[in-house]
């Protein structure tokens, strides 16, 4: 079973520093998944922090659709699709093993009441459907089985003509969120992965501090989404943290770490350690330890 992750970068740079970023933070906790990047700067230095570069083809308006591409354009059989602004802090292989089977997976809530793309309850109305997975798309998997792949096509069917989710945002693409949602709750296919899982999180709700930091890979907070709890997520997907420099201190740090590393070899000690190595060996031999 091949597995990859999936992201996407396209626009301004920032967009490019958000998805190195992520790529970057895979790495450093040392998951070994094929990283694949769909992007419109496949001249951005990519590598190491990605293993395939792959451009651009769908229109814009389809942009957030063609993040359930990758069947179609890898041979990968398991994929986890994550927007490039987020941060790993957990190996991803528990949630391939999780989500293995399952068909298409996101991680959230049934909601029947409320607003989300507009008017719940008309939706409901509308397509004739109970409830619907509410769940936020930087986080999805899904595999190359039979089933699955029919799924993701009732999905593309749906983008062609639920114009009333398009609708919903103002800058005319076509959101993925409510199109999976509504092809779950009309097919009964898909998944929804209990959001406690915490396999991606956005802090939305935070309450109080959000302890991030990749040097000590930590990423911990208290937040109220469907219940008032204590998170410590796989994914810590940025989303609206985009605009506080606690996230932007992390991609600073993760690029820092990969100068270092291109610029030492093997083992490198740098001068003070090996200096206050020195003291404390001297200071272990009087003291008779050594």
């Amino acid at each position: 079973m091949k597995r990859i992750v999936y992201t996407l970068a396209m626009g301004g740079d920032k967009f490019q520093r958000c998805a190195l970023g992520l790529g970057r933070s895979l790495r450093l906790i040392g998951d070994t998944t094929h990283r694949v990047i769909v992007t419109d700067r496949p001249d951005y230095p990519w590598k190491p922090a990605f293993d395939e570069v792959l451009p651009i083809v769908e229109p814009r308006e389809w942009i957030f659709m063609s993040k359930l591409s990758a069947l179609e354009r890898t041979d990968a059989d398991q994929v986890i699709f994550i927007d490039a602004d987020s941060l790993a802090f957990k190996r991803l292989d528990p949630i391939f093993e999780y989500c293995q089977g399952n068909g298409l997976t996101v991680s959230g809530h049934r909601i029947s009441s409320g607003t989300w793309y507009g008017s719940v309850e008309e939706h409901r109305k509308t397509y004739g459907v109970e409830s619907m997975p509410q769940f936020n798309g930087g986080f999805i998997y899904y595999e190359r089985t039979p089933e699955c792949q029919e799924f993701i096509h009732r999905c593309y069917e749906l983008a062609r003509t639920a114009t009333e989710f398009m609708e919903a945002r103002d800058d005319g693409l076509i959101p993925d969120e409510p199109i999976i949602s509504l092809a779950m709750a009309q097919t009964g296919s898909g998944h929804l992965a209990p959001d406690e899982m915490d396999f991606s999180n956005t802090a939305v709700g935070l309450i109080g501090p959000l302890h991030m930091d990749v040097l000590t890979n930590t990423c911990e907070f208290v937040c109220r989404r469907y219940s008032v709890r204590f998170v410590r997520p796989y994914i810590f997907h940025a989303a609206r943290y985009i605009y506080f420099s606690v996230y932007w201190r992390q991609l600073a740090a993760l690029e820092r770490l990969e100068e270092f590393e291109q610029g030492h070899t093997y083992g490198y000690m740098p001068p003070g350690a090996k200096f206050r190595r020195s003291i404390e060996k001297r200071y272990l031999k009087l003291t008779g330890k050594l």
